[in-house]
């Protein structure tokens, strides 16, 4: 490996994720805002015929840059009804914008990696990740070796790593609901849950919360997600930050039975705002 360059990890079921287009239940072409690279938005704009007239009523081009105007229900114009994308039907893969080519992957570079992974607001991702039992290992491109993610975590300064990746619940479930409850919600039904919850906690109608494996690989995707806080926010917020986050799933499971969906949920509210993820790292300092 050449002298300075990042060492490329991902997890160790990186490589199997396949998107389930039309079988999705929750498609990432609903509900986003879909932005048009540069690029990709010369090529759109290049096409001629009844093509062209799509495109023309598809796209909005304003002070933010190009994207997808979405249908009254929030859906892309190019979703079909049958879940399937018209442009890829159309051109393939390779017509499709960076951010729909990209999601749900993503990469950050820290210290000496460069690290890859996929979001769990996909179901397929968590059904990857909830799959096995077992810390979270990562595979380095470059080597084809596996580390843990305890490993990881200790080169780039965090002690007690082994310990801190095992899921302890939150003892304090109301301060947990209230942190969440400060966010920006991404939708009425996201406020009536934590309504909800809420509510159960206060009435003392919560059995224990579940823990085990499941819960600590849960702990451990989160905290690789978020390695990128490290520096800004430390070690112990993003720990708390990751636990605060686990919690909320236990409790879930703990009032509505074990369903990925619960994962999936959280990671959609919180993980992709900047500013949800900030809010809740300032909570836990």
């Amino acid at each position: 490996m050449e002298e300075g360059k990042p060492r490329h990890l991902q997890p160790d079921f990186y490589g199997r994720f396949r998107c389930r287009a039309s079988a999705c239940r929750h498609s990432c072409c609903k509900g986003w805002e879909i932005d048009i690279d540069e690029n990709t938005l010369e090529l759109y704009q290049n096409l001629s015929g009844s093509w062209k007239d799509k495109m023309d009523a598809a796209i909005v081009c304003d002070d933010s840059g190009a994207h997808f105007r979405l249908t009254e229900d929030e859906r892309c114009p190019f979703l079909r009804e049958d879940g399937l994308c018209e442009l890829i039907c159309a051109f393939g893969e390779d017509a499709l914008c960076d951010i729909c080519a990209l999601h749900p992957r993503f990469y950050e570079v820290v210290d000496s990696y460069e690290l890859a992974g996929l979001g769990l607001s996909c179901e397929a991702v968590c059904d990857l990740l909830l799959a096995e039992e077992g810390e979270l290992t990562l595979r380095c491109e470059e080597t084809g070796k596996k580390i843990t993610l305890s490993l990881l975590l200790k080169s780039l300064g965090c002690k007690n790593a082994e310990e801190a990746l095992r899921f302890i619940p939150a003892e304090d479930l109301s301060g947990m609901l209230l942190h969440l409850e400060r966010t920006e919600p991404i939708d009425e039904a996201w406020t009536e849950n934590l309504c909800r919850l809420r509510e159960a906690v206060k009435a003392g109608a919560v059995p224990a919360l579940p823990n085990g494996p499941r819960y600590d690989r849960m702990l451990q995707y989160i905290v690789y997600r978020s390695i990128e806080h490290a520096e800004s926010a430390g070690w112990p917020a993003v720990l708390c930050y990751a636990r605060e986050g686990v919690s909320f799933v236990a409790l879930q499971d703990a009032l509505c039975g074990e369903d990925p969906e619960h994962l999936r949920r959280w990671s959609e509210q919180i993980e992709y705002s900047t500013e949800n993820v900030d809010l809740l790292l300032n909570a836990v300092k």
